[in-house]
C-alpha cells in the first residue's frame, strides 16, 4: 500500500537518516526514492502512518500544482 504525503507550512520538521544513527533535517524537495525520513510536528511529535515513526520514499519528491509530495512505503 502506497501513501502520498504533502508537504504542509505549519512549522513540521523533516528529519533525513544519514546512516550510522545520524539524522539531519531537510526540506521536502531533497527527499529522493529509497530515503529513510521522518516528520516531527511543532510540539516535537512524530508523525506516525499504520504506527511506523521512520517512513520510506517510494518516490523522489515532486511538486503538484505548487506543493511538494512524495509517495511513502506503507506496511
Amino acid at each position: 500500500m502506497k501513501k502520498i504525503l504533502k508537504d504542509i507550512k505549519d512549522s513540521c520538521k523533516i528529519f533525513k537518516d544519514m546512516g550510522m544513527s545520524k539524522w539531519r533535517e531537510v526540506n521536502m524537495p531533497a527527499l529522493k526514492k529509497g530515503d529513510r525520513f521522518r516528520i516531527y510536528s511543532k510540539a516535537g511529535r512524530p508523525l506516525e502512518l499504520g504506527g511506523e515513526e521512520t517512513l520510506i520514499a517510494r518516490s523522489d519528491a515532486y511538486e503538484i500544482n505548487g506543493i511538494w509530495a512524495i509517495e511513502v512505503k506503507m506496511s
